[in-house]
């Protein structure tokens, strides 16, 4: 047989035939495409800018620095662009103040480390019976309390052994630390505190020209040795106060005064004297617990030290462990035998002339004892206090009148 013939199954292909493109009509899509281009271009540049916009009125400042800083302490808020200078400019230059002098507070007010070309506490406590050269602010603050009288500085070495109690989360781990339920521990810190109390066993002399000398007597040295403790001068808990000071006299030397800075332990220097409302709150016990018992409003440039025997934050764990049973241990301890006491479950004092470190060398003593005074607190120089007590808020300043009260809360004029 022959071979059958296949046809092809493919289809011839379509005839093309040529469009003629208009000219016109593709002049108009280009320039429209440009224009849409364009507007693209110009929408990314400004949601850039608005990102990158340095945001005017009050903000909360980042020092920029996570270690060696005392920054991590505080927190300033500044009213950006207020000033001369542009938000940008005002913002770059205030940082940089900040983060320096918090930078340098670190080292200045450091009682366990030395640095270079700083002379800190670290200077004097490594170094006794020694003339040492203080950095100017660390001098001046030992001026301040060789002037009050106050000799809580030389309880460093009880404020070492103490201070393991903030670093417990059980009972049984803090009685290794807490005077009150270890016997052991409370005859340890009353035996410092005696030292302390002595100034023939341990003092400073401040000699003139930033030079300072750490005096200590062959009996505590020995007995400093034997005990394998360091650290003989010591702020603690009152550094704070001071280096809220070192803070706000660095940003007023750089002409940034639209602010306030705080610490979380209780120390505040508002720098603003343009007639700006600030908020002191009073904080109180009540059933349910920490409570705002009074607002005052306030203008002008003021300082405040507030002490209170109850956490309000996280943070507070470093400064007040709650025992099981509700007690609280504070950072407060009492020279005359060492142990932690408080006067007051809160107690407001402030100044308009005085620096922290002045307001708190003038009150510490009082809250850290077996009662408050009213009549010592009424008599203060240059500064006034408030204090709940129960249901009764009582205020020493006849022209402080509350903005706010809580339910059930009275005050009192003193």
């Amino acid at each position: 047989m022959g071979k059958r013939s296949r046809k092809s199954s493919v289809s011839p292909l379509p005839k093309v035939e040529s469009v003629e493109v208009d000219d016109k009509h593709l002049t108009l899509r280009l320039v429209a495409a440009a224009f849409f281009f364009v507007v693209a271009v110009v929408a990314i540049v400004y949601a850039v800018q608005e990102l990158l916009r340095t945001p005017t009125g009050w903000q909360e400042i980042d020092a920029g620095v996570t270690t060696s800083t005392c920054a991590t302490d505080f927190t300033l808020l500044y009213d950006l662009g207020s000033g001369t200078m542009s938000a940008k400019e005002e913002l770059r230059t205030l940082k940089s103040a900040y983060s320096g002098a918090a930078g340098r507070a670190y080292q200045i007010f450091n009682a366990a480390e030395e640095f270079d070309g700083v002379g800190n506490l670290a200077s004097l406590n490594l170094h006794p019976n020694e003339e040492v050269t203080l950095d100017p602010a660390l001098y001046k603050a030992l001026e301040l309390v060789e002037q009050s009288g106050d000799r809580t500085i030389y309880m460093g070495p009880a404020f070492a052994v103490y201070d393991g109690i903030f670093t417990c989360t059980e009972d049984w781990q803090r009685d290794d630390f807490d005077p009150v339920t270890n016997p052991d521990i409370a005859a340890l810190l009353s035996r410092i505190a005696g030292y302390a109390s002595d100034p023939q066993c341990v003092r400073i002399e401040l000699l003139g020209g930033e030079r300072a000398k750490l005096c200590l007597s062959e009996e505590y040295l020995s007995f400093l040795e034997a005990e394998e403790l360091e650290r003989p001068v010591d702020l603690y808990w009152m550094k704070n106060a001071f280096v809220a000071d070192y803070l706000a006299d660095a940003l007023i030397d750089a002409g940034l005064t639209h602010g306030s800075i705080s610490s979380y332990d209780g120390f505040t220097r508002n720098l603003d004297g343009r007639g700006t409302d600030f908020t002191m709150n009073v904080y109180a016990m009540s059933d349910s617990g920490p409570c705002i018992a009074a607002t005052f409003d306030y203008e002008g440039p003021r300082s405040i030290v507030a002490y209170r025997d109850f956490p309000l934050s996280d943070a507070d764990v470093w400064q007040i462990a709650v025992r099981g049973d509700g007690s609280s241990r504070t950072r407060y301890l009492n020279l005359t035998d060492g142990l932690p006491r408080v006067s007051a479950h809160s107690l407001v004092v402030y100044g308009d002339s005085l620096s922290c470190g002045e307001l708190t060398l003038l009150t510490s003593r009082l809250y850290a004892s077996d009662t408050l005074s009213a009549t010592d607190l009424a008599a203060l120089s240059g500064a006034h206090a408030v204090w709940p007590d129960g249901r009764t808020i009582y205020l020493t300043d006849p022209s402080a009148t509350p903005s706010a009260v809580a339910d059930g809360f009275n005050t009192i004029l003193q």
